[in-house]
């Protein structure tokens, strides 16, 4: 996850399809958002639709999964 969020070479420089895998890796999405962020007034929507989900998502298997007994 940390090779598609540039931290070893960045983001910028990857292939498109480096850079399309990272857009949906949570990670590659947050670093999107963070750098949109600090370029502009507000993030786009898509990084932040794709954290969402993920966090929807793992949190319903955690709900599913995780039971205290």
């Amino acid at each position: 996850m940390l090779f598609f969020a540039g931290m070893w070479w960045p983001r910028e420089l990857m292939p498109a399809v480096l850079r399309d895998v990272s857009d949906y890796i949570p990670l590659g999405a947050a670093v999107e958002a963070i750098q949109d962020f600090m370029r502009g007034p507000f993030p786009p929507a898509a990084p932040l639709l794709v954290l969402t989900g993920y966090a929807v998502l793992f949190g319903f298997l955690a709900m599913r999964f995780f039971r205290w007994e």
